[in-house]
């Protein structure tokens, strides 16, 4: 094993030896379990050794990390036509984050919302708070596209067990920046939907194996920060304890800490609020799934739009349901005993990470989509699962790559390369820009006037905001 992209598997694409699938040669510390163990093991294949680099080319490394972190931030920022994302604040940023933190600074960042604890929009809120009021809107879009720009490149580094090649870790890094729907979902450039890129960043953390402390400590920050953000995190059980059960070792579960430290937090705020629940059909939930998370990962939104105007959202959506079927089935069939544990984990925790929350609160599966869009209520829902479609397919390719006995091998890499370049290439570059409801939202700058004019007026008084929300003039002034 010298080089990123040399193989660490079989020629079936399957773990070439006991070690690498999880045994650890040094402990003597098999899986738990026997075979089952064994083959949870082949989720979590270890980082590739680091080689030995100077204190200038690791100085360098960071510098890259942050510049390409600056890149994605941008990529992010100029996705959204209209108003530029910088000039509005969005969603419960303004009407509740924000007020939270200017009328209860500190204290605001433990309040519940809709249920469970937020603790990173509560923190980008507060940061903000802490600057002059008009500032709001471009230091929220611009801490929102940094953090997702962050979890881009976790993902890059995380994913080196499972994806040797570079290009293709980069490709997986790009597809967070470059999600079809994400700005129907309203998800990039904002506080409060930070929580989803996050999301996905911690499915990473959690079949991560970092050599370094520096590693095991990004990766249970991460967790936390998921955890305690975010609610749905805790569908990530079954995947800790696969973790527990393939790496017995305690020093390979600085993930799994940091994912049951933000849990306990989480569940404390979870057990002493409640938000409504409507069920809804199997039905429902699964046309939910197609329409939201099939269709738009394989044919990004406005191909996915065309497909809708001439087939009907039925006839489009099994048209996509069917290519995922084929991909699927070919990673099932050719791909080894890694990939194909891999894939069934991604493919499964994406459908977990949809459906319940469409099962519980049913309002999102009330899908009104027409012929002119793809968006439906709650499509927020389905965009990890849609980064997660996206993993499947590039680790699977990675293994195929690493493969050495495919018939007319060159021919048959090169085909898949191309094939993977060109739909991925064509579906996320003709969805890199549009408009959105946000793109409509009134300007930042006309929302503060209104507040001072009023404050002017009635200096011991409040300003109504979204929600019939009241912030004191005082806050603001502060």
């Amino acid at each position: 094993m010298g080089k990123v992209g040399e193989s660490t598997e079989s020629p079936s694409g399957s773990a070439a030896s006991a070690p690498v699938a999880g045994q650890d040669a040094a402990a003597g510390r098999e899986p738990m379990l026997g075979g089952t163990g064994r083959v949870l093991a082949l989720l979590f294949p270890p980082d590739p050794p680091p080689r030995r680099r100077s204190r200038g080319m690791a100085a360098g490394i960071v510098l890259a990390y942050v510049a390409a972190i600056a890149l994605g931030a941008l990529v992010l920022l100029e996705r959204q036509s209209g108003h530029p994302a910088w000039t509005t604040v969005w969603a419960e940023d303004g009407w509740l984050f924000l007020q939270g933190a200017l009328v209860h600074p500190g204290s605001s960042l433990w309040q519940a919302a809709d249920g469970y604890l937020s603790l990173v929009p509560r923190i980008v809120a507060d940061g903000v708070a802490r600057f002059p009021l008009r500032d709001a809107a471009p230091l929220y879009a611009v801490t929102g596209a940094v953090i997702a720009s962050a979890c881009a490149a976790f993902v890059f580094r995380a994913s080196a067990g499972h994806v040797r090649n570079p290009a293709l870790r980069a490709m997986l890094a790009a597809s967070v920046l470059l999600l079809p729907t994400a700005l129907k979902a309203g998800i990039p450039n904002n506080g409060v939907n930070t929580i989803w890129y996050l999301l996905f960043a911690a499915f990473w953390a959690l079949v991560w194996r970092p050599r370094s402390r520096t590693g095991m400590a990004v990766a249970a920050a991460v967790c936390f920060a998921a955890a305690a953000s975010n609610v749905l995190v805790a569908l990530y059980l079954p995947l800790v304890v696969a973790r527990v059960i393939a790496l017995p070792r305690a020093r390979e579960h600085a993930a799994s800490i940091g994912w049951l430290a933000g849990g306990a937090v989480q569940l404390f705020e979870v057990l002493f609020h409640s938000r409504p629940h409507q069920p809804t059909s199997v039905l429902d939930a699964l046309g939910f799934y197609g329409h939201n998370v099939t269709l738009p990962a394989v044919a990004g939104l406005h191909f996915g739009q065309q497909l809708t105007a001439g087939l009907g959202i039925a006839g489009a959506t099994a048209l996509a349901a069917f290519v995922t079927a084929a991909v699927i089935a070919w990673v099932l069939v050719r791909g080894g005993a890694g990939v194909r544990v891999f894939a069934v984990t991604a493919l499964v925790l994406g459908l977990i990470l949809t459906l319940t929350p469409v099962f519980v609160h049913g309002a999102v599966a009330n899908i009104e989509v027409t012929q002119h869009t793809l968006w439906a209520s709650g499509s927020r829902y389905a965009q990890v699962p849609i980064l997660l479609l996206y993993s499947l397919v590039i680790v699977s390719v990675d293994a195929y790559l690493r493969r050495g006995d495919v018939p007319f091998e060159r021919a048959g890499h090169g085909t898949a390369v191309v094939l993977l370049v060109a739909v991925l290439g064509i579906t996320w570059v003709s969805s890199y820009r549009y408009t959105d409801l946000r793109s409509h939202a009134t300007p930042w700058t006309h929302v503060v006037k209104r507040m001072d004019r009023t404050c002017r007026q009635h200096p011991l008084g409040s300003v109504t905001t979204k929600r019939d929300v009241r912030i004191p003039c005082s806050a603001i002034k502060r």
